[in-house]
């Protein structure tokens, strides 16, 4: 089993020497390395030649199951551990051990992964996790089939089914900057509401190694955008006919309150900031990690 923590993690936990000056109440781990799937913008992918220790623009050194059970059983400050993953060949063998295994740790559980069938969901679901991440990424269907690979109509049915069954506690993972329109995000957002599936966004983040590593992430003005839009489909009852297009191009808002300093927070379940995921802590933040009122 490849376990791995997120640079920060490992800090907070005592395995590497380091300063965090930022928000983090949940544990980042990586479970797995070299998936099956060949997305064109993942360092794990198949065929990318990108430093296998990264996900995203994020390193992840590896540990023991057991030095990592040790340290958190220690540690009193994460308040949810997030498990990312990677489908590779053994993948679903290696999380029903490392399920197994942190059972009796008292903390939040969530686990974000491309499952098979929903025969993995339930299993899943059986060691009382509170939260299942089930990527869609790519908004735009005949672009995932290019840029993911596989189906994007049986991904997105165990998604919704998954949802329905485990109510409250499905998520989705939604990418801006794929080549996607406004238009789409907009409309993926909206269906997701409808199945009361959590979105949370991530701005599009060129790794070397990759297929995609000389495509061009957002601009924060359109990333800041579907921020918006996003904050305002979970928290307000809209239709797409409040949202106004021009050519694909959101133009305008619909008329409703909203906080943006909430909208441009890290989004995801309770606790998460997945700081520095998509940016560098000297730019321009794309994400604010800060944990959101609601």
């Amino acid at each position: 089993m490849k376990l791995k923590l997120s640079y920060a993690t490992a800090v907070l936990l005592g395995l590497k020497k380091g300063k965090i000056n930022f928000e983090m109440p949940t544990a980042y781990l990586m479970l797995g390395e070299k998936c099956v799937y060949n997305c064109s913008f993942c360092a794990q992918a198949r065929e990318a030649k990108s430093d296998k220790d990264y996900l995203s623009r994020i390193k992840w050194p590896e540990y023991s199951l057991e030095k990592f059970i040790e340290k958190i059983t220690n540690y009193n400050s994460f308040k949810r551990l997030c498990v990312q993953v990677v489908n590779s060949e053994n993948y679903f063998g290696d999380l029903i051990e490392f399920l197994d295994r942190i059972k009796n740790l008292h903390i939040l559980k969530a686990i974000s992964l491309r499952p098979k069938n929903m025969e993995e969901v339930d299993e899943i679901f059986n060691y009382n996790i509170d939260n299942l991440g089930i990527s869609i990424d790519v908004a735009n269907k005949d672009l995932f089939s290019k840029i993911r690979g596989g189906s994007f109509d049986s991904l997105f049915n165990i998604l919704v089914k998954s949802s329905m069954k485990y109510p409250g506690k499905v998520t989705t993972h939604i990418i801006v900057g794929l080549g996607e329109t406004d238009e789409d995000l907009i409309d993926i957002m909206l269906e997701m509401k409808k199945y009361n599936i959590l979105v949370s966004l991530f701005a599009f983040t060129p790794i070397q190694g990759t297929f995609f590593e000389d495509e061009v992430p957002p601009s924060i003005e359109r990333y800041r955008k579907i921020q918006f839009a996003r904050e305002i489909i979970e928290k307000k009852n809209i239709e797409k006919k409040d949202f106004k297009f021009k050519n694909g191009h959101l133009i305008e808002l619909p008329e409703v309150e909203f906080s943006i300093e909430e909208a441009i927070k890290t989004s995801g379940c309770s606790y998460c900031t997945r700081p520095f995921y998509n940016e560098k802590p000297n730019k321009l933040l794309y994400n604010v990690p800060q944990k959101r009122k609601s």
